[in-house]
């Protein structure tokens, strides 16, 4: 049996819930056995094939009760590995022998910590027998934590996608006309990179007449919203809002080009960026920002284009070169669409087991703190 100890998993929104999510149904598909111990409150509408408890309270609190659970479960049954969705979820954990392997996002460790602080991450992830980052990015975040033969990086896979609908996407079409279509799928705040997109829109001739879709909400959606409405590109920047399953394929079907150029804003950047693999199941190549680990989920040259997100002209530059070369479009899409059908769960949960893979990538030198 394995064991999960995890803050974030569905059905709450967000990369790492869908991460953990993800890791959940490969192991059980596997034919393993799972126990999750997970926060928030149930879904009923939920048919996992695994044991689910759920934690409800104080933060500490349900931290210490987990923590405790899993100690029982350990002593009680035969657990062979204990994941864990960050180093919070081991701080209260005392492992009783058995492998514990630890994800890392990027987002978990500050620029600058206290003193105090940096203890408790080191503390943490004392614990783990593996500690796995989803990017080179991230590593090197980590690496002042842990030691450096402890720690590998394995970037995240995903779900096989579904089929986009040929009747969605006919309403796309029917909604919006033709023309290049750029689109964008994400929480919207700042460190997204969607500001430059709409800049980019009203600044590149290869841009003129193509459209700019935008999917997702966030606290950034007001400011974004009045940009593109003050832009002379305003009738072709659409904000699309939460989209579900069935119209994000169909988006990904439908777009010419995905972009999320992110870059960082304050202790705030992209740890990898799964869409990027999304994009490229359907055969689009994607733009990112070179800030994070989005240089981990795009080949830049061969799955996509990666620029200085921070930079509005080498966004537009990056986007025009893009949406001007349809060679180079098919090109890429094709690399994304044959990179993302080989990082499946199916092929690469045993990266997620105790050992290392023998062909880990090589990691960063550790930063100081």
């Amino acid at each position: 049996m394995h064991l999960m100890l995890t803050q974030c998993f569905p059905p709450k929104l967000g990369g790492i819930e869908n991460m953990m999510g993800g890791l959940a149904d490969a192991i059980a598909a596997s034919g393993s056995e799972l126990l999750v111990l997970a926060d928030s409150e149930p879904d009923p509408s939920a048919t996992p094939g695994y044991r689910i408890r759920r934690y409800r309270g104080f933060k500490p609190f349900r931290r210490w009760w987990k923590a405790r659970a899993a100690e029982r479960a350990i002593r009680r049954e035969k657990v062979e590995t204990v994941f864990a969705d960050s180093w919070k979820s081991l701080e209260r954990f005392r492992p009783p022998g058995c492998p514990v392997v630890c994800l890392a996002h990027g987002m978990e460790f500050p620029p600058q910590p206290s003193a105090a602080k940096a203890a408790r991450i080191r503390a943490a992830l004392a614990k783990a027998t593996r500690v796995i980052a989803n990017s080179r990015y991230t590593a090197s975040l980590a690496a002042p934590y842990v030691d450096a033969r402890r720690l590998s990086v394995v970037t995240p896979p995903i779900q096989p996608q579904p089929a986009a609908d040929p009747a969605a996407i006919a309403g796309l079409t029917e909604r919006f006309g033709p023309g290049p279509t750029v689109a964008s799928l994400c929480r919207l705040e700042p460190r997204k990179g969607i500001d430059r997109l709409i800049e980019a829109m009203a600044t590149r001739p290869a841009l003129a007449g193509a459209r700019l879709l935008i999917a997702g909400d966030g606290p950034d959606r007001t400011r974004l919203q009045e940009m593109a409405r003050l832009s002379p590109a305003a009738a072709d920047i659409h904000f699309l809002g939460r989209v579900d399953e069935r119209d994000k394929a169909a988006l990904l079907g439908f777009c010419d080009v995905f972009a999320m150029p992110s870059r960082r804003e304050g202790a705030s950047v992209e740890g990898f960026g799964i869409v990027y693999l999304e994009a490229g199941w359907y055969g689009k190549p994607s733009l990112g920002g070179s800030d994070g680990g989005a240089s981990d989920a795009i080949r830049d040259g061969e799955t996509g284009l990666i620029c200085d997100g921070a930079n509005r002209e080498a966004v537009a530059a990056a986007l025009e070169r893009l949406l001007a070369d349809a060679d180079l479009r098919m090109r890429l899409g094709e690399a994304a669409a044959s990179h993302a059908r080989s990082q499946t769960w199916a092929q690469k949960l045993g990266d997620y087991l105790p050992s290392p893979p023998p062909n880990a990538m090589d990691l960063p030198a550790p930063a100081g703190l």
